[in-house]
């Protein structure tokens, strides 16, 4: 059966999967399938859940956040912020779920930390303009 090269790549890690048959995954559009020899493609994935099988019909899933999937030379790179994969689908689902609520709640806290930053800038500068220092 004809195969290709599946490349994961994100901030944190890099997988390769030299003998992949089927990739399933979705863009905006909805979803699509890249097979062996299939024509150059770049695509937008959508956050959610892809899967792929290799050579000996086993079943993968990858949940990401979103990211960039190009093919060609018969090889498929997927680029994103993170990935999770495994054979396991709700487990899969919750890890990305897990990490996207993390991340969220990181965010939060750099706002927070920033806005209380702000809040310290400004009561500076009024301090320094009533004494006349600026």
């Amino acid at each position: 059966m004809n195969s290709f090269e599946l490349r994961l790549l994100d901030s944190q890690n890099s997988q390769i999967f030299s003998a992949v048959t089927r990739f399933i995954g979705a863009d905006e559009t909805g979803s699509f399938a890249v097979l062996a020899g299939h024509a150059p493609l770049i695509v937008l994935l959508r956050q959610g859940l892809a899967r792929f099988c290799d050579v000996e019909g086993h079943w993968y899933y990858l949940a990401l956040p979103g990211g960039v999937c190009r093919f060609a030379d018969n090889c498929l790179s997927v680029c994103t912020v993170r990935y999770f994969v495994g054979d396991k689908r709700d487990e899969i689902c919750q890890q990305l779920s897990d990490e996207l609520a993390r991340t969220d709640s990181q965010l939060h806290a750099a706002r927070l930390t920033l806005t209380q930053i702000e809040q310290s800038l400004v009561r500076r500068l009024a301090e320094l303009s009533l004494h006349g220092d600026i």
